[in-house]
């Protein structure tokens, strides 16, 4: 029984990286980030399908905040990675995914729609996380204020 779970784990696994490389570097935030994409799959499931759709790898760098570089590739900042919340990793991936989503389909924003349609992305992937902590939203729904966006 016990080689069967393994097996079925590793399966698991390997169906979830086969999707996305995600970069393996220090303290061990690959399985932080593989945590975050299960979570968003199991919260919202248009969501995930639209990250396995649009982002092929996923890699780290010392900044604060994550970014997107390329047309396939989610850059996870340090600070978002060292807060110690897969629900801050899987709201980054969801934010970073609209703006995946736009430069993929050439969709050009100023700086200041392009941003208001990804917070409002990510605020509504956030209402629907149970036990969302109550800083993400907030911090969300401050980003939207100070871009003048209308909030949800």
């Amino acid at each position: 029984m016990r080689n069967l779970l393994f097996f079925l784990f590793t399966l698991i696994n390997f169906q979830l990286l086969s999707q996305i490389k995600i970069d393996q570097v220090g303290d061990n935030w690959q399985p932080k980030v593989e945590q975050a994409i299960r979570l968003i799959k199991k919260t919202d499931k248009q969501k995930y399908d639209y990250l396995i759709k649009h982002c092929k790898h996923i890699t780290f760098f010392d900044g604060r905040f994550s970014t997107i570089e390329g047309t396939h590739t989610i850059v996870l900042g340090n600070f978002d990675m060292k807060s110690n919340s897969i629900e801050n990793i899987a709201s980054a991936l969801v934010h970073e995914t609209m703006h995946l989503i736009m430069v993929q389909n050439k969709i050009v924003l100023n700086e200041k729609e392009e941003e208001c349609i990804c917070y409002s992305y990510e605020l509504s992937f956030l209402l629907n996380l149970p036990n969302c902590p109550e800083f993400l939203i907030k911090n969300c729904r401050r980003m939207l204020k100070s871009y003048e966006c209308n909030p949800l």
